[in-house]
């Protein structure tokens, strides 16, 4: 299975249902909590993800990629980073929604 084919269909997908599901509670507040999150996620992984390519302890698969590399890291590594990052951010930000909505506080 290609990188991207796993993206697909172990994130995106997942991404999709999540934002559609927590449509209503995704729409409120504003996006710099979300910047800052995306900020922390890529300051602290990709100088780690790039070392440990760079020094062999892993690599990636040029033939199950796009072949397309920033540094050491397919484009797919990063973008692994940031969907993750909006899968569980969403997933979190609709269920915190539906507790707060619950209990009587939103």
């Amino acid at each position: 299975m290609t990188y991207g084919r796993f993206l697909a269909l172990f994130v995106v997908l997942p991404l999709v249902a999540v934002a559609w599901r927590y449509r209503r509670s995704l729409r409120f507040g504003g996006p710099w909590a979300g910047v800052a999150l995306f900020c922390i996620v890529y300051a602290a992984t990709s100088p780690w993800d790039n070392l440990a390519v760079k020094e062999g302890i892993w690599d990636f698969d040029d033939a199950r990629t796009w072949g397309v590399r920033v540094l050491y890291l397919p484009v797919e590594e990063y973008l692994f980073f940031g969907l993750q990052t909006a899968l569980v951010g969403a997933w979190v930000r609709g269920r915190l929604h539906a507790l707060a909505r619950t209990w009587g506080a939103a």
